[in-house]
């Protein structure tokens, strides 16, 4: 089936409306527009059919049961795979240690420089993390009233470490456009990788000083197609772009194909010309460059981040969230696969971060699934008097207040003695409500992306864009750097409360993400319905395979060159 018969038949299954008592309405005045008959008679652009009503059992209709027990049985395959030995950590703690002990060797070399130490952060510490990840550090200074904020002079720690490294024989790459510094690890490059990565910083050794901290700053600043970040590609501004969750547009896939086509039609900026090159299709990986770091045949791979203070207190609030229940450990590493299989879980290239889809597991669980399957750990309530009441803990991190209940005995003794939830819905029937929360196709509640913020402190865990003032792109400047913050998809960090961690999701991004979680709840509903061929979508699990765009003109538009709509071959002869 070829992509114009997908993109008709996704929007001719489309028109049915669903079954009385699903599609709830979600303004605050919903039910005073007029009479109930004149809102029957209403064309719900969202409305799909939902899989027949049949006999409950466990309070659970007949399709639920099938949907659960269908995600349950790729659990039980997946999660073995996924999770992450003790054999492994052992393996990635032995690394930790080795690369610590160089980063005192450094430091200790230097008059200047402050003892340090280097801690693990994120999923690896936090219990999420999946076999065969990235391990992620950060350089933690042991005197407190050392500076915290290193550099990328020659004889600051980073460029100091990288050389140091790669002299040892590891695999070593500074990033220095990202908001911090960054250096990527590698444990066991071959020899061909070690030595582009030598001559890398070879070449950087050698220039003049003033190529090195002044005519690059200076060239960093003209590369306006790459986000200072990750390396994204970024859309030019002067360009139209497509309808987005940004923008107001229905959710349907009808009306978005009509006004892609009309802006299509009234866009002349958008027309080919020969005297500008054509930019490449957007991949949902991107192309790995000569001195990326292969996926596998490296050894352990690791990240050191040089400040980030705040990484770790994220980390323990997820770790604890890990203890309130058994069952969100399989959740959040089912998620990771299911994204990572589907490739849209790479902030280099515009989708989403590990750490970005745990928050949306957590808040799904916290305010959504009924009953709740975890509290929220930054609100004051607790189960019983004897756990420590909010703001015990509560400290500063840079100016940013953090404060959650974080006794790790307290929460596995409530969770133990089942004062934590009520709720006894298995993985799969979590994972089924999760898929079709975030697909806004299935009825209510639905997660709006147009115009909501995931907040994961807040009761509810949702505010809008426009009270967060995240509606519009901007871009953060200084010391010779240039960062954009889009605002797509939002996700509000649990402490850095002007940090969205979905800003590096671009308009291409958003749109993978967003079919991915309709694929999901077609192919749900077709299991829902006892259907167990789900046509072009297969199965849930299957692995992502780029495609090739349609190489076609639209009166003049070069389909290519709208790398960020993959249903585009539908619009051939408008």
């Amino acid at each position: 089936m070829n992509l114009e018969d997908q993109v008709r038949n996704m929007i001719l299954g489309s028109s049915r409306p669903p079954p009385p008592g699903l599609q709830r309405p979600t303004g605050p005045n919903a039910f005073n527009r007029g009479s109930q008959q004149q809102r029957r008679q209403l064309y719900q652009p969202n409305a799909h059919p939902a899989p027949p009503r049949g006999p409950q059992r466990n309070g659970q209709p007949q399709w639920r049961q099938l949907q659960t027990r269908y995600l349950d049985s790729i659990a039980a395959a997946e999660l073995p795979r996924v999770e992450m030995t003790q054999y492994e950590r052992d393996d990635k703690e032995t690394f930790r240690k080795a690369l610590q002990d160089v980063c005192i060797d450094v430091c200790n070399a230097s008059k200047h420089l402050p003892k340090v130490s280097l801690q693990c952060f994120g999923s690896f510490q936090s219990g999420f993390a999946s076999a065969g990840s990235d391990m992620d550090l950060v350089i933690v200074v042991q005197d407190s009233d050392a500076s915290a904020c290193f550099s990328l002079l020659e004889n600051d720690l980073p460029r100091a470490l990288e050389k140091r490294l790669l002299q040892i024989g590891y695999g070593a790459r500074l990033l220095s456009r990202t908001r911090v510094p960054i250096i990527k690890v590698c444990q066991a490059p071959g020899m061909s990788l070690l030595s582009k990565l030598r001559q890398e910083r070879e070449k950087w050794d050698d220039l003049d000083p003033d190529k090195k901290y002044f005519d690059l700053h200076l060239k960093k600043e003209r590369e306006e197609d790459v986000d200072d970040d990750f390396g994204l590609p970024v859309l030019d501004d002067t360009v139209p772009k497509q309808p987005s969750p940004e923008s107001p547009s229905p959710e349907n896939d009808t009306q978005t194909v009509r006004e892609l086509a009309q802006a299509i039609k009234s866009s002349p900026e958008r027309v080919a010309t020969t005297d500008k090159p054509r930019r490449e299709p957007w991949k949902r990986e991107r192309t790995s460059g000569a001195l990326d770091f292969p996926k596998d045949g490296v050894g352990i791979q690791s990240d050191i981040n040089f400040f980030n203070p705040l990484g770790i207190h994220n980390t323990q609030l997820l770790r604890c969230y890990s203890l309130c229940d058994p069952r969100i450990r399989p959740i959040v590493l089912f998620v990771k696969a299911w994204a990572k299989k589907r490739h849209i879980n790479s902030s280099y290239s515009g989708t989403l971060s590990s750490y970005g889809y745990v928050l949306m597991v957590l808040h799904y669980l916290t305010n959504i699934a009924r009953p709740a399957v975890l509290p929220n750990l930054q609100q004051s309530w607790r189960p019983n008097s004897n756990c420590t009441p909010q703001s015990a803990d509560i400290t500063s991190v840079d100016d940013f207040t953090v404060d959650f209940w974080r006794r790790e005995a307290e929460i596995t003794g409530a969770a133990a003695a089942g004062q934590l939830t009520p709720n006894r819905q298995s993985v799969g029937s979590l994972l089924a409500g999760f898929f079709t929360y975030y697909s806004s196709q299935g009825g209510y509640p639905q997660f709006h992306w147009m115009n909501e913020v995931i907040s994961v402190r807040t009761q509810g865990g949702l505010l809008s864009k426009q009270d967060k003032g995240w509606t519009k792109a901007v871009t953060e400047e200084g010391e010779g750097k240039k960062v954009q913050h889009r605002y797509l998809f939002c996700v509000e960090d649990p402490f850095e409360l002007s940090h969205n961690v979905a800003r590096t999701v671009t308009h291409a991004g958003i749109v993978a993400i967003r079919d991915e979680f309709r694929r999901a709840w077609r192919i749900l509903r077709a299991r829902g319905n006892g259907e167990f061929a789900t046509g072009y979508d297969g199965e849930l699990m299957d692995a992502f395979v780029e495609q090739e765009r349609p190489d076609a003109k639209v009166k003049g538009f070069d389909i290519k060159d709208a790398e960020s709509w993959p249903t585009l071959g539908a619009l051939k002869g408008i």
